[in-house]
């Protein structure tokens, strides 16, 4: 992709726009104050929402939502090259974030700017509560019906149902 279309897909489309093509196309409610990047790459389900000063941008991978997912105030959803695939009725709470991606950092023998990222994506099955402030880390798949307390860290697998929370989130209990 040429630079300067990069750009403007980034930057130069402003909110109101991004909010019209995101709703003929998926029929999803995008803020004109988030910041959305316009791409075939992401996809909002039908009746999904996205708040006022959200991010999501990706790098090449995808970023695919599936029907009536809610995406707060505040939240940053991205990724590199790694999918980011979210099921269906999926709520995150304020300044959550979900990323496919990370840098490394191990090598002492590079700067840690100069070892590049780790793309391994990130799956959040159906019907899935993500609390305010927690962070799902990439290569993590979050099954069906789980809930993500407030603040937690998200660093292994989620099973079904269960309700996890702390740093790092643990299962704390189980859905009923």
């Amino acid at each position: 992709m040429h630079p300067l279309k990069r750009i403007t897909q980034r930057y130069l489309i402003v909110g109101p726009l991004v909010s019209l093509y995101y709703y003929l196309r998926c029929r999803a409610f995008v803020s004109p104050q988030s910041r959305v990047q316009v791409t075939d790459l992401i996809t909002f389900g039908p009746g999904t929402v996205v708040k006022a000063y959200a991010v999501i941008n990706t790098m090449g991978g995808r970023i695919q939502f599936g029907k009536r997912c809610a995406i707060s105030c505040f939240n940053h959803i991205g990724t590199g090259k790694a999918d980011i695939i979210i099921g269906n009725y999926v709520r995150f709470g304020p300044h959550a974030s979900a990323t496919g991606s990370s840098r490394k950092f191990k090598r002492r023998d590079a700067l840690i700017i100069d070892q590049g990222h780790e793309h391994r994506g990130l799956r959040i099955g159906d019907d899935v509560l993500v609390g305010a402030a927690a962070r799902i880390m990439s290569g993590i798949t979050i099954s069906t019906g789980a809930v993500i307390g407030a603040g937690a860290v998200v660093t292994k697998d989620v099973p079904e149902y269960a309700i996890v929370a702390g740093v790092p989130a643990k299962i704390i209990g189980e859905r009923t």
